[in-house]
């Protein structure tokens, strides 16, 4: 399979805060892949880099094989992005004018915009709230319509930043469903979710890279990652002085999975 998204050494610095650290991801056209992590962690920072929303401080990045700096109006096209709690709708217009108002601005043709709005409408089961102002929408039906709108151009890649977020349970499955079976399955749309809801990322995912610090700690299918975690055991390891050379020894033990610097002065060198 070709991939659909590809991260090299991907690096964002806030000021003297490090987002993402030497980030490399290979995303497989029509999978379904998950960003797991606590908030911080890095995953909408990696999301806005991947949507040309931002540019890394190193690295270089790749969606449906166009650079995301060169060539960010080609990725632009390629893509569909939610954010949650998304709030660039208009509330004195109606959900269908809203996504025919979004069409037109993606520069779909007058009848074309109105054919796919009612489409989508139908898709995320919202047509009899179509003549209703946005304004009275509950935050589930306006999730809803956030990612009925990134569908609106027929994206072959969609971002979802937490697109569960703030939704009851039952919509919040029934929108899983409607990710995995129909845009996934149906359309074989590329998904690339963020979420820190680990019962989400084991009924969606294909794959899944957890992040934490801005650093990938782990990837693989979700009950693989489960297992693992379950049997490992994390550990703070506090050593006066710099310590040099203490962490390349302790990441070549057999029983050592990973080993970070998490602080170094040079009274006290701390490592997890």
């Amino acid at each position: 399979m070709t991939s659909a998204i590809t991260t090299i050494a991907l690096s964002h610095e806030f000021g003297k805060v490090e987002a993402l650290r030497g980030v490399s991801i290979s995303i497989e056209r029509g999978e379904l892949f998950g960003l797991f992590g606590p908030n911080g962690a890095g995953k909408s920072t990696l999301i806005r880099i991947l949507s040309t929303l931002i540019i890394p401080t190193a690295g270089q990045a790749l969606v449906a094989g166009f650079d995301t700096v060169r060539e960010a109006d080609k990725v632009r096209a390629a893509i569909g992005l939610v954010f949650a709690n998304e709030n660039s709708f208009y509330g004195r217009l109606t959900g269908r004018q809203n996504l025919e108002f979004f069409g037109a601005l993606q520069q779909l043709p007058r009848e074309a915009a109105r054919r796919r709005a009612g489409e989508l409408l139908e898709l995320f089961g919202l047509s009899e709230a179509a003549g209703a102002y946005f304004q009275t929408y509950s935050t589930g039906m306006r999730q809803k319509l956030n990612v009925a709108r990134a569908l609106l151009h027929d994206p072959p890649v969609l971002f979802l930043d937490e697109p569960t977020k703030g939704m009851d349970v039952v919509t919040a499955e029934k929108v899983r469903g409607l990710l995995r079976r129909e845009l996934v399955q149906r359309q074989g749309k590329t998904v690339l979710l963020t979420t820190h809801d680990l019962d989400e990322m084991e009924a969606l995912c294909d794959r899944v890279a957890i992040l934490e610090r801005g650093a990938i700690r782990a990837s693989g299918p979700p009950a693989e990652l489960i297992r693992q975690a379950s049997a490992t055991v994390a550990y703070r390891l506090e050593v006066a002085g710099a310590a040099a050379g203490l962490a390349g020894a302790l990441a070549g033990l057999a029983e050592v999975a990973a080993v970070e610097v998490v602080s170094r002065t040079e009274a006290v060198t701390v490592f997890e």
